[in-house]
């Protein structure tokens, strides 16, 4: 792939992250999981999870911006030698992956009834934290298969966090 393809991706993929949260928390607001017969406090601490949620996902596509563009600073820079250029590359477009990476497995899992998620992928890991007390181990298996499926990384190498 070239520079300018590599650029345009990852400005694409930042835009569908947002656009996926944005999505996501609108459809999941508190009027459509919050029944008549739950007390304020409850519906209080439902919204404090789904913000808790929207808030994860723009910070890190607002940090995924940022590198990006550092990345393409470094690329365009006259004083960077070709290697530190091909490296900020191959970082930018492995960053660009991973964020794909995440917001699929998101995607996937509101799909899958898990609306309030969070993935976070490394090469080595995954970390998918979800709006819930307790887990199912039918949960817990949807949620791994999920990220395995996604990132193609073993089951041990997924980590499930319920957020509550």
């Amino acid at each position: 792939m070239k520079r300018p393809q590599v650029i345009r991706f990852a400005a694409f993929v930042t835009v569908l992250a947002v656009l996926l949260g944005y999505v996501v928390y609108h459809r999941t607001g508190p009027e459509s999981t919050v029944s008549a017969g739950i007390t304020t406090k409850a519906k209080m601490n439902t919204t404090q999870l789904e913000n808790y949620f929207v808030n994860f996902r723009m910070n890190r596509d607002q940090l995924m911006s940022k590198e990006i563009a550092t990345l393409q600073n470094l690329i365009k820079s006259p004083t960077i030698s070709k290697a530190a250029k091909d490296q900020a590359a191959r970082t930018m477009v492995e960053d660009t992956q991973e964020l794909k990476s995440e917001t699929r497995i998101e995607g996937l899992l509101a799909g899958r009834g898990f609306p309030l998620a969070a993935a976070t992928v490394t090469k080595n890991e995954v970390v998918v934290m979800v709006g819930a007390k307790n887990l199912s181990s039918r949960q817990v298996a949807q949620i791994a298969d999920t990220a395995t499926t996604v990132t193609g990384l073993a089951p041990q190498d997924v980590v499930i966090l319920p957020k509550s």
